[in-house]
């Protein structure tokens, strides 16, 4: 790419869109000469297409500036703009917020000229196509972010599908962050309280990243619960050992059913749905991949091998990123999304799902066998979903109270319609559902293998290839081994690598320790210059203001870098936020306790890893 031919700012702002920089790098002539132009006004250029102006003609500053202070964005923690113009929207919203602003401008011509009509805060991000910016903020907006979709109506009129598509990928990737957040504020202690009493056991399992590519080539088949694994799970009986079976703990008791052995079980659930595989036949000969956040039930089951994984959806993945790199892997909220990441990871290619419908096929939900094959789904004229045959779900509830933040899943959900799998007309889904299909159309960006969705029913996945069970056998020679290596033999073997150095997970439960005493100090420090009075941040000097703003400061660089710190502290702060307005002494006397529990449960921890002899010892003394 010829960068010189491109301004700095430009560059700058477009960091995330390297097509965009590209194309205009190549400086095509415009097929529309005369189409953007520059043109004076009395207070500042604007950008003018086809003859109309994208700002006012008489004072666009002004006019931007009446319109930003209409908008309610004063707690919004990012801020979508659609349509960049001359930059008058962009500069009018920093002077109200400091969140940091995405604009989706698809008109390069419209942003070379407009980029020269005025300086752009350093912090903006542009992106030029819908699918950018979802991947974007489905990146960005993490914990308790609130965005905003705020639109300049002049550049809308250039093309409405096109920035309809941008503000649908927006609207989608909000409701995926609340949904996270709701999902972590409900779960989040019972996450963290899972994650410390199963660490152990990552001392004495196979480390996840050294499995990576050590099934290169070797086709995989996710295993799913959805209601179409009917019509196809005796085929999977046909494999003869071809392909990597991986199936989902939901899933496991159907594949028993039908006299399939899988090779290996996905589960990340922190409920307890142990009652769902514990009678299995086949569990000592299979190995789990298993969710570190997970019910501690599940880790005690005899499965031939426990293989720990941390998803990312809280901090305690962050704190598995730096004991192992590897360890941690996205998976969303769904077991299905986790195993087609697990297989990705190995190296498997083609990866072909089953059972995934993601909708409710023929007023079904989960398939004949499945963990919750009673459960249907009534559906009204007014789109609402009723669903019944909940009696295994609500038991699973019951015994779960503290693991699910004492939630329980709704018996009615609206309905939304999606394409269909086989290409006629739609089907109806839920919002989580879809949130999982979505999950996949994202991994299709990034992953190398070939996806495949053979479920033959519910809903298009789109960037997958569609197509029926047998055709995938047929086109990949499954079920014919001949003198091909066993892919059982192969996984055997690639589960005796070795486990995470007991070492390397002292240094970095140390390193929390240490945090702990950091944020223990800074909030003494802070209770002492408000006296431990709610309203003793009033009456500050000068200099109690600046240590205090010091303090705040050092707090959240410690909780920055402390993950299960950070993970231990978002509930208090959470229920703080719900009852109001913070205060100082408000804030650091709700810390004070959660850090002396995770300090115990740490030091606990340090003294397991120090004195055991063995990996084996570390798992025996781990808490039931």
């Amino acid at each position: 790419m010829r960068e010189g031919l491109v301004s700095e700012p430009l560059r700058r702002l477009l960091a995330f869109d390297p097509d965009a920089l590209a194309r205009l790098a190549e400086q095509k002539p415009s097929p529309n000469p005369g189409r953007v132009i520059s043109v004076e006004t009395q207070h500042g250029r604007v950008v003018t297409v086809h003859g109309r102006h994208l700002h006012s003609g008489r004072d666009p500053e002004r006019e931007a500036r009446r319109w930003a202070r209409e908008l309610a964005i004063t707690e919004d923690t990012i801020v979508v703009l659609l349509g960049y113009g001359s930059g008058y929207a962009v500069r009018a919203l920093r002077r109200r917020t400091a969140a940091p602003i995405v604009v989706f401008e698809p008109d390069l011509e419209v942003l070379r000229v407009g980029i020269e009509h005025g300086t752009v805060p350093s912090d903006v991000v542009i992106l030029t196509r819908p699918e950018l910016l979802a991947g974007y903020l489905n990146a960005k907006l993490l914990g308790r972010d609130q965005g905003t979709i705020l639109a300049w109506a002049p550049s809308l009129r250039s093309n409405p599908p096109l920035y309809q598509s941008a503000r649908q990928a927006a609207i989608e990737a909000i409701d995926r962050a609340c949904i996270r957040f709701r999902t972590a504020t409900l779960r989040g202690q019972a996450w963290l309280d899972h994650y410390l009493t199963n660490l152990p056991h990552a001392a004495a399992a196979p480390r996840f990243a050294r499995l990576r590519g050590s099934m290169a080539g070797i086709p995989a088949i996710v295993v799913a619960a959805g209601p179409s694994l009917d019509r196809n799970i005796g085929r999977l009986r046909d494999l003869d050992d071809t392909a990597l079976v991986l199936t989902v703990n939901t899933a496991a008791r159907a594949l028993e059913r039908a006299g399939i052995r899988p090779h290996a079980l996905v589960t990340i659930e922190s409920a307890d749905t142990t009652e769902g595989v514990a009678s299995l036949s086949w569990m000592t000969e299979i190995p789990a991949f298993i969710e570190l956040t997970g019910n501690p039930r599940m880790w005690t089951l005899p499965f031939a091998s426990k293989i720990p994984i941390s998803v990312d959806t809280n901090g305690c993945a962050k704190f598995s990123a730096l004991l192992d790199p590897g360890l941690s892997l996205s998976g969303g909220f769904c077991v299905a999304n986790t195993a087609v990441s697990i297989a990705h990871l190995l190296g498997c290619d083609p990866i072909v799902l089953v059972g995934s419908d993601l909708a409710y096929t023929e007023g079904r939900v989960y398939a004949t066998g499945t963990m919750f094959d009673t459960m249907r789904a009534v559906g009204d004229e007014h789109g609402t979903v009723r669903l019944a045959g909940t009696e295994a779900r609500r038991t699973i509830e019951a015994r779960s109270t503290f693991a699910l933040g004492n939630a329980k899943a709704p018996d009615t959900v609206t309905a939304i319609q999606v394409p269909a799998a086989d290409g006629l007309g739609t089907v109806a889904t839920s919002a989580d559902f879809k949130l999982f299909r979505d999950w996949y159309t994202h991994a299709a960006k990034r992953m190398t293998s070939r996806l495949i969705n053979a479920t033959e029913g519910g809903a298009l996945i789109p960037g997958w290839t569609h197509e029926p069970l047998a055709c995938v056998f047929e086109r990949h020679a499954l079920g014919t081994r001949g003198d091909r290596e066993s892919v059982t033999s192969r996984f055997s073997a690639v589960l005796q690598r070795p486990p995470l150095a007991a070492g390397r997970m002292r240094d970095v439960v140390q390193a929390e320790r240490n945090a702990i005493a950091e944020l223990q100090a800074l909030v003494q420090a802070a209770r002492e210059i408000v006296h431990d009075d709610p309203d003793g941040d009033i009456g500050l000097d000068g200099t109690q203001a600046t240590r205090l703003t010091e303090i705040n400061a050092q707090t959240r660089q410690v909780l920055q870098r402390a993950p299960l710190v950070e993970e231990a502290c978002k509930a208090p702060i959470e229920s703080l936020r719900q009852a109001g307005p913070i205060t100082t002494f408000g804030l650091y006397a709700s810390l004070t306790e959660p850090l002396q529990d995770l300090d115990e449960r740490l030091a606990r921890l340090l003294h397991m890893l120090g004195s055991a002899a063995d990996a084996a010892l570390l798992v025996e003394q781990a808490p039931p």
